[in-house]
C-alpha cells in the first residue's frame, strides 16, 4: 500500500495516542444412549419454589423405599443430592422439579478439582429436539475435540438449567459444588439485571437495607462499593411457553442442519467477531437448543447460512433453510426479548445488525440503551463476578462501541457514546479472549484463525477510537454548522487539527503485525484482514473528506495543493486495497459497515471530481469513478457487500453514475461546488 503522505502544516504537535472450497465433514462424538433427551429442558417461570421441591423429596423418601435405595441419576450425582424417584414416575423428584432429563448414563464422577475461573469444556451430549414442531430425527451432534472425552455435564451448565436467582440461598442448597455460573450477572435464562445509575431515585445505600417481600421476584446484588444491580425474575409467565414455541419454530426451519450451522458460525464468524463465549454456547447447544434466547439462536443460524458452501453437507444439499423466514423470526423475537433484556439480547442484536439490511440507527440506539441498563458502559474490573464474564463483558462493550462509531459515520448521525464522559470500559487484553490456538485442533478448510482473529478484533477497537476522534473533531453539529468551529479556524486551522490524527493513523498502520497485512493469506484459510484495511482507509478518507470540504477561497495555495494531493493519494490507496482483495478476503466475515465503506470510496472520488480546479483534473476523477464502479461490478456476484455498495452508489447517491457524462459534455463547471 502507498505510504501515507506527510502531515499537513508546518507546526509539530504531539499526537494523542489511541486508546487502546468445502472441507471435510467434522468428526463427531456419538450421542449418549439409550435414554432420549427430554423436551422439558426449561421449566416456566411459575415453577414451584425450592422449598416445595424439598418437601416433595421428603414425601417421596417416605413413600418409596425402592427410590431411596436406587442408584442416583446423573444430575443428582453431579449435584451430590439424594436421588428419589416416586413410584410410577420416569423422573426423580429433583429432575422433575428442574425440568431436566433424568438419565443414568454415567458412572461416579472423577475426583478432579477445577478453578471457578476456568472456561467450561464442551460435553458430548445430543441437542434434544423440542416438540412436535420439530418432528423428525434429532439433529446431528456437535463436532467435538476427538482428544477430549467428558463424562458428565459441567457445573456451569447445571447452574444455567437451575431456575434459582443468582446469589440466592436456593443455589447453595441444591448446588454445593462450585459452579462457573455462580456469581455471574446477566447470564441466567430467566432473570434480567438492571444497573442502578448514580442519579437514579434508588439510593444504593438504602437498597442494602431493603428486603423485598418476595426475593424470588426481585433481589439486590452489590458488586463493589459503588455498583449495585437489581435482579428481576422475568415477569411474564406467558413468555416461557412462547419462548419454547419460538425456539421450536427456529429449529424446525434449519432441521436437521442446526449443528452444522453452529459449527460454521464458530469456524468463520466468531474468530474476528468474538461476542459469544464459544465453549459455553457449544455445551448448551449440545444439551438442548431450548437453552437459548430465540433471537440469539436465530441470529447464529442466519449469519452462518451465508457460508453454506463451506460445509459439504450444506453445499450438496438440495434443500436449504428458509432464510427470509428465519430473519423474520429473529427480528420478532428480538423485539420480544428487549422487554426483559439480558446479555444474550445484546449478543443477538449485535449479530443481527451485521446484516446490512437490518442495520438502522434506531436499532443501534436501542442496543446502547439496553447495554447501559446491563452496566456494560462502566468498568467491571473490581466487580464480584468471574474473570471470564469480565472478559465477555469487555468484548461486548467494545463491539458495541465499534457499532456506535461506525454507525455514526455510515448514517451521518451524532455518536451515542461519549468517550470522555460516559464510557469507562478498560481496553480489551489478550486475557479477555477465552479461545487460543489450541482450539484450532480441528482445522477444516475455510476456517478463520483464532489468534489472528483476536488480534484483528483488538486492532479494530484501536481504529474505532481513532474514528471517534475524527467524528468528534470534524463532524459534530457544532463544528460543521455555518460559522461553527471549522469555519472559525479556517483551512489552516482544520489542517492543524488533522495533523495528530494523520500521525495516529500512520503509527497504527506501521505497527500492524505481519499476520494482519493485506497480502498475508494462508492456503485454504479465510482471512478477515481485508475488512481491517478497508476500515483503516475509510477513516483516512473521512478525515480528508472534511479537509477537502473546508478548503476556503483564501486558503494558502500551497496548503490547498497539499490537501488535494493528499486526497488523491488516499483515493489511489483505497482503490489499491480493493484491487488487491483476494477471494480469501472476499469470502470471509465482513461487518455491517463494509458496503457503506466501499460506497464511501466512490463518493469521495465524486467529491474530488466536483471540486476539481480544471477540466483535466475533472476528467481524471471521472475516469477514477468509472474504474471504481467497474471494480465493484466484477466483485458483486462473489461479495454481497460489494453488490450493495454498487446499488448505493448508483441508486442512492444522486449523480455519481453521471459523473463521466457531465465531464465529457462540459457540465463540470456548472456542477462545481
Amino acid at each position: 500500500m502507498d505510504a501515507t503522505p506527510a502531515p499537513y502544516g508546518t507546526t509539530t504537535r504531539t499526537p494523542t495516542p489511541a486508546s487502546a472450497s468445502a472441507g471435510p465433514v467434522p468428526t463427531t462424538m456419538p450421542a449418549p444412549a439409550p435414554t432420549p433427551p427430554s423436551h422439558e429442558a426449561h421449566p416456566s417461570s411459575s415453577s414451584s419454589s425450592a422449598a416445595a421441591a424439598a418437601a416433595a423429596v421428603a414425601a417421596a423418601v417416605a413413600s418409596s423405599a425402592t427410590g431411596a435405595q436406587s442408584r442416583p441419576c446423573d444430575i443428582c450425582r453431579q449435584r451430590k443430592t439424594r436421588c428419589v424417584r416416586e413410584e410410577g414416575r420416569d423422573k426423580c423428584v429433583m429432575c422433575s422439579f428442574h425440568g431436566q432429563p433424568c438419565t443414568y448414563l454415567r458412572g461416579p464422577l472423577p475426583r478432579k478439582r477445577r478453578k471457578a475461573t476456568d472456561p467450561p469444556e464442551v460435553r458430548p451430549q445430543t441437542n434434544g429436539s423440542g416438540s412436535a414442531a420439530a418432528a423428525g430425527p434429532p439433529p446431528a451432534p456437535m463436532p467435538l475435540d476427538p482428544q477430549e472425552e467428558i463424562t458428565h455435564p459441567s457445573p456451569e451448565l447445571l447452574e444455567a438449567l437451575s431456575p434459582s436467582l443468582a446469589g440466592s440461598e436456593n443455589i447453595a442448597h441444591f448446588s454445593p459444588q462450585p459452579s462457573l455460573l455462580d456469581g455471574t450477572l446477566g447470564l441466567h435464562l430467566k432473570t434480567n439485571s438492571e444497573y442502578v445509575g448514580n442519579t437514579s431515585y434508588r439510593e444504593p445505600s438504602l437498597l442494602d437495607l431493603h428486603r423485598p417481600s418476595d426475593p424470588s421476584v426481585r433481589s439486590v446484588r452489590r458488586l463493589d462499593d459503588s455498583t449495585v444491580f437489581l435482579i428481576h425474575r422475568d415477569r411474564e409467565t406467558s413468555s416461557e411457553p412462547q419462548r419454547i414455541a419460538d425456539l421450536d419454530a427456529i429449529e424446525k426451519l434449519v432441521h436437521p442442519l442446526g449443528s452444522t450451522l453452529v459449527n460454521l458460525y464458530f469456524r468463520i464468524v466468531h474468530p474476528s467477531f468474538p461476542v459469544l463465549h464459544k465453549k459455553v454456547f457449544l455445551e448448551k447447544y449440545a444439551r438442548s437448543y431450548h437453552e437459548f434466547s430465540p433471537p440469539l439462536l436465530a441470529a447464529v443460524y442466519l449469519i452462518a447460512l451465508d457460508w453454506s458452501l463451506y460445509d459439504r453437507t450444506l453445499a450438496t444439499s438440495s434443500w436449504q433453510p428458509d432464510q427470509a423466514a428465519l430473519e423474520a423470526l429473529a427480528l420478532r423475537t428480538m423485539s420480544d426479548d428487549m422487554k426483559r433484556p439480558k446479555i444474550s439480547t445484546l449478543q443477538a442484536g449485535l449479530l443481527i445488525q451485521q446484516r446490512f439490511r437490518n442495520n438502522t440507527w434506531t436499532f443501534t440506539a436501542q442496543l446502547i440503551a439496553l447495554a447501559q441498563g446491563l452496566g456494560l458502559h462502566v468498568d467491571c474490573s473490581d466487580w464480584a463476578i468471574p474473570e471470564w464474564e469480565k472478559g465477555l463483558r469487555r468484548r461486548l462493550a467494545w463491539a458495541l462501541f465499534m457499532q456506535d462509531k461506525w454507525g455514526a459515520l455510515v448514517h451521518g448521525r451524532p455518536s451515542h457514546i461519549r468517550l470522555d464522559e460516559d464510557w469507562d470500559v478498560r481496553p480489551c487484553r489478550v486475557e479477555d479472549f477465552p479461545e487460543t490456538a489450541a482450539d484450532e485442533d480441528y482445522d477444516p478448510e475455510g476456517s478463520a484463525e483464532v489468534v489472528v482473529g483476536r488480534e484483528l478484533f483488538l486492532r479494530q477497537i484501536e481504529l474505532s477510537l481513532i474514528l471517534s476522534d475524527v467524528l468528534a473533531t470534524f463532524y459534530t453539529a457544532k463544528a460543521t454548522r455555518r460559522g461553527g468551529t471549522l469555519d472559525q479556524i479556517g483551512t489552516v486551522g482544520v489542517a492543524e487539527l488533522a495533523k495528530p490524527i494523520v500521525m495516529m493513523l500512520r503509527e497504527w498502520y506501521a505497527k500492524l503485525p505481519e499476520a494482519l497485512q493485506l497480502q498475508e493469506t494462508r492456503l485454504k484459510k479465510l482471512s478477515a484482514n481485508g475488512s481491517l484495511h478497508l476500515s483503516y482507509i475509510s477513516i483516512d478518507l473521512a478525515l480528508h473528506r472534511s479537509l477537502v470540504r473546508n478548503i476556503s477561497s483564501n486558503a494558502p495555495p500551497e496548503l490547498r495543493a497539499a490537501i488535494r494531493t493528499g486526497a488523491r493519494a488516499r483515493l489511489a490507496a483505497a482503490s489499491n486495497i480493493i484491487s488487491n482483495l483476494q477471494m480469501e478476503h472476499i469470502q470471509s466475515f465482513w461487518g455491517f459497515a463494509a458496503s457503506a465503506q466501499l460506497a464511501g470510496i466512490g463518493s469521495f472520488a465524486g467529491l474530488l471530481w466536483a471540486t476539481s480546479d480544471d477540466d483535466a483534473e475533472a476528467m481524471y476523477y471521472a475516469d477514477r469513478v468509472e474504474e471504481y464502479l467497474w471494480s465493484l461490478r466484477v466483485r458483486a456476484q462473489a461479495a454481497p457487500f460489494a453488490r450493495e455498495a454498487l446499488r448505493m452508489l448508483e441508486a442512492d447517491v444522486g449523480g455519481l453514475g453521471a459523473v463521466r457524462a457531465a465531464a465529457t459534455t462540459g457540465l463540470h463547471g456548472e456542477m462545481k461546488m
